[in-house]
C-alpha cells in the first residue's frame, strides 16, 4: 500500500545513525516513521526542537495480550513469570497489561526511564545472572546479537502485516490533521432590489453589469472566491486560515459597488468557521442591509453573531442583538432598538466620539429631523452631553454637537 505517500527507507545498525538519517531527511520528508519505539525515543532526546513529527509502528494492549497468550500455548514448559519483555515500559506504561495478567504470573517488565540497547542489554543480564528468566521476549532485533553473545534464550516477535498498516494509516492522519489550518467560510450575500417599473431587459441588465462587475473585482484585487448567480441574486463564497479575512476586504467590496453601480444593491456577510453558520449569518447581515435602505452592506461574525456595519463607513461599527440592555432601554425610551445598538457600537469603537444631528442621521441612514429626535432622547435620559454649538450649518443654524457620558452610558446600556 501506498497510503498515498511516497516512502524513503533508511536502516541503522546503531542508534547514533539516526543523527544522519536526520539530517538526510528532514528537508524532503514530511514525517519519520520508525519501526519500533527505541528509535523513536532516540530521536525526541538527542535532536532538540525536531521540527518533523514523528510516529513508530505501535503495539496495542491486545496485540502484547495475544503475544503472551500464544507464548503460554507454544512454551508451556517456561512460566510466564520467568520472562522479561523488554519492550514494555514506563513510556508506554507497560500496554496496561498489569489490569488482565494476575501479579503471580506476570512477567518481569523494562522499569527504567532511559530506553536503549545497552541498558536494555544491562537489565537482560542482570536478571538472567540472578536466575530469575529463562527467556526474553524482544522486539529490539538490532540488540539480538547481544543476547547471542551472552547466550541468554530469546523469541523476537515482529509487528504484524495489519499492525504496521494501522500504525502508518494513524500516522499520515495524525500528520494531515497536524497540517490542517482552521479556515474561515465568508458567504457574501448580494441582493438588487427591483422596483416595479423595472421590466425584464432592465433587470438582465442589472444581472449582468453586477456580474462584470464581481469578475473583475475578484481579478484586480487578486481574490479568489465563487461567484454562483441567482434571481436578482448573487453568492460569493471563499475559504482562507483563520482570522486572515478582515473587515476591510468586504469594505472594499461594498465601496467598489458604490462607486460603479447607478442602481440599488444590498450586501450580507457571513464569516464563521462553519460554513452553514457562515451562510446564515450572511442571511441575517442582508436582512439588516434591507432594514437600513441604502447601497450598502453588514457583516455578522463570531460565536456571540455581533454585527458590524454600514460597512461603507470609514470606521464600521459593531453592535449585537444579544445586548439585553440596550434593547430593553430602546423599548422604553422609543428608539429603534437598531439604531440604538449602532450607537452603543459606536461608543464601543470611541468614546470620545462627537455626535451631531448629521453624523447621526449618515451612521443610521435616518432624516437629520429623527437623528435630531435620537439625540433629544438620549440628552433627556442623561446619556449624552452637549460640548459646544459649532458654526451654522446649510440652513444658517449652528450645529449642535453633542458628546457620551461615558459613565452613565456604560452602566445604562452595557
Amino acid at each position: 500500500m501506498t497510503f498515498g505517500c511516497e516512502f524513503h527507507k533508511y536502516i541503522y545498525n546503531e542508534l547514533s545513525d539516526i543523527d544522519w538519517i536526520y539530517e538526510d531527511c528532514k528537508n524532503r520528508c514530511d514525517v519519520i516513521f520508525f519501526s519500533g519505539e527505541l528509535g523513536y525515543h532516540y530521536i525526541h532526546n538527542h535532536i532538540p526542537n525536531i521540527a518533523i513529527p514523528c510516529a513508530f509502528t505501535a503495539y496495542g494492549t491486545k496485540d502484547i495480550l495475544g503475544i503472551l497468550l500464544n507464548f503460554c500455548i507454544e512454551h508451556p514448559e517456561i512460566p510466564l513469570n520467568r520472562v522479561f519483555v523488554d519492550f514494555l515500559t514506563p513510556l508506554n506504561h507497560f500496554m496496561d497489561v498489569q489490569r488482565y495478567i494476575d501479579p503471580k504470573n506476570m512477567p518481569y517488565f523494562y522499569e527504567d526511564k532511559i530506553y536503549d540497547y545497552k541498558r536494555i542489554t544491562a537489565r537482560t543480564q542482570e536478571l538472567w545472572d540472578a536466575g530469575k528468566i529463562d527467556l526474553v521476549i524482544s522486539r529490539s532485533i538490532n540488540n539480538l546479537k547481544a543476547l547471542d553473545e551472552l547466550k541468554i534464550p530469546y523469541l523476537a516477535v515482529f509487528p504484524s502485516a495489519i499492525m504496521i498498516q494501522e500504525s502508518i494509516e494513524a500516522a499520515v492522519k495524525e500528520l494531515r490533521l497536524s497540517q490542517a489550518e482552521e479556515m474561515d467560510h465568508l458567504v457574501v450575500i448580494l441582493r438588487l432590489p427591483m422596483e416595479r417599473s423595472c421590466n425584464g431587459e432592465e433587470r438582465e441588465y442589472r444581472e449582468a453589469t453586477l456580474h462584470k462587475l464581481l469578475v473583475d473585482f475578484r481579478r484586480d484585487n487578486n481574490m479568489d472566491f465563487l461567484i454562483t448567480a441567482g434571481f436578482g441574486r448573487f453568492e460569493l463564497q471563499t475559504q482562507a486560515p483563520i482570522q486572515t479575512i478582515s473587515v476591510e476586504r468586504i469594505q472594499r467590496l461594498v465601496r467598489y459597488l458604490q462607486e460603479h453601480l447607478n442602481f440599488p444593491f444590498r450586501i450580507g456577510a457571513g464569516l464563521n468557521p462553519s460554513g452553514d453558520r457562515s451562510h446564515y449569518y450572511a442571511e441575517v447581515a442582508l436582512l439588516e442591509a434591507l432594514k437600513y435602505g441604502g447601497n450598502d452592506g453588514f457583516l455578522v461574525s463570531g460565536d456571540n453573531a455581533e454585527m458590524t456595519g454600514p460597512l461603507s463607513a470609514t470606521h464600521a461599527v459593531t453592535y449585537s442583538y444579544e445586548n439585553q440592555n440596550a434593547v430593553s432601554f430602546a423599548k422604553t425610551c422609543g428608539i429603534n432598538q437598531t439604531n440604538l445598538l449602532k450607537l452603543v457600537g459606536l461608543f464601543q469603537l470611541n468614546e470620545s466620539a462627537h455626535l451631531t444631528a448629521a453624523s447621526v442621521g449618515k451612521l443610521l441612514n435616518v432624516t437629520s429631523r429623527s437623528a435630531n429626535r435620537i439625540l433629544q432622547q438620549l440628552l433627556e435620559a442623561q446619556l449624552i452631553h452637549e460640548i459646544s454649538v459649532s458654526g451654522p450649518n446649510r440652513k444658517g443654524r449652528p450645529t449642535r454637537t453633542y458628546g457620551f457620558s461615558a459613565e452613565s452610558f456604560r452602566k445604562r446600556l452595557l
